[in-house]
């Protein structure tokens, strides 16, 4: 009887116990249709997170808030609205957030191409130095890192906060080419073809400069940066980020990175990334010469 009874006690203690709470997991919504890429990042939060399931438990991922990212960035640090953000790194932004210091896309963030209007193919066909494409107007965002250093090499930059309007501001001629990283221009053209049919990716040139993006999260998430950067760790270490990379939509075109040596390059220097980068590291960063 006394052995009933406690097996009774045992079953009702597991069954009445509280179920492990699920860490919710706030971030940004695509800024537009032609935000190809935030299948991407989101899908590599998921990775990390679920590599750590059995030590932190379950987690659940929302995208409930449009962000740009001047906003998303000042949210962060307050701990406002959103938990965790991709963004391209820079020494003022790993000052006042918690960065996770694993490139995302592996060091290829930095070999950009241009979006341009076919109108312009013939001209931007003889370029082959940084002179030459100084005669011309990028398109970035406000708050880009991007901007910054295109500036500090003299090219000439028009900023706006709204990512699609950067898309318009392109076919309305007032800019001659939208840079993009190679993993995003494709996707983007092919997203918004129906309304600016004009638009092609551009890839017999690469403007490249050292550039990262990290994953970031609030000063007062020292949890949530010890999750994420063990999670892809974790990945790192299994091959699964690898195989990530390879296979998603966005990333799949990048490989074999041999393709990538053959490719007109203008090369510019990064003022903004931390010193303490080690970009000889292959673990973290690919190379493609």
């Amino acid at each position: 009887m006394r052995l009933q009874r406690f097996k009774c006690f045992i079953f009702l203690f597991i069954f009445s116990a509280p179920a492990m709470a699920v860490e919710q997991i706030r971030t940004v919504s695509p800024q537009s249709k032609a935000d190809a890429s935030h299948s991407y990042y989101i899908g590599l939060l998921n990775l990390a997170l679920e590599k750590t399931r059995d030590k932190y438990g379950p987690f659940s991922i929302t995208t409930n808030e449009t962000l740009q990212q001047g906003r998303a960035l000042v949210e962060l640090i307050h701990n406002r609205r959103i938990d965790v953000y991709w963004a391209g790194t820079s020494i003022k932004r790993e000052r006042q957030l918690r960065a996770i210091n694993i490139p995302l896309l592996k060091g290829l963030l930095g070999y950009r191409q241009f979006i341009i209007d076919k109108s312009k193919l013939s001209r931007f066909s003889k370029i082959e130095t940084l002179a030459d494409l100084k005669l011309y107007k990028a398109c970035q965002g406000a708050h880009w890192p991007d901007s910054d250093i295109l500036e500090f090499a003299g090219l000439e930059v028009i900023r706006n906060p709204i990512y699609k309007n950067l898309f318009r501001q392109l076919a309305a001629g007032r800019r001659d080419y939208f840079p993009r990283g190679v993993s995003e221009g494709g996707a983007e053209v092919a997203a918004v073809q129906d309304r600016y049919p004009d638009f092609i990716w551009y890839q017999k040139l690469i403007l490249y400069y050292p550039f990262s993006m990290y994953f970031f999260v609030s000063p007062e998430r020292e949890d949530l940066q010890l999750r994420i950067q063990l999670g892809l760790e974790i990945a790192l270490e299994d091959g699964t980020f690898d195989d990530f990379m390879r296979n998603h939509e966005i990333t799949a075109d990048l490989f074999p990175l041999s393709k990538w040596s053959k490719v007109r390059r203008i090369s510019i220097h990064n003022p903004f990334i931390p010193d303490n980068t080690s970009f000889e590291n292959a673990k973290y960063w690919l190379q493609t010469q």
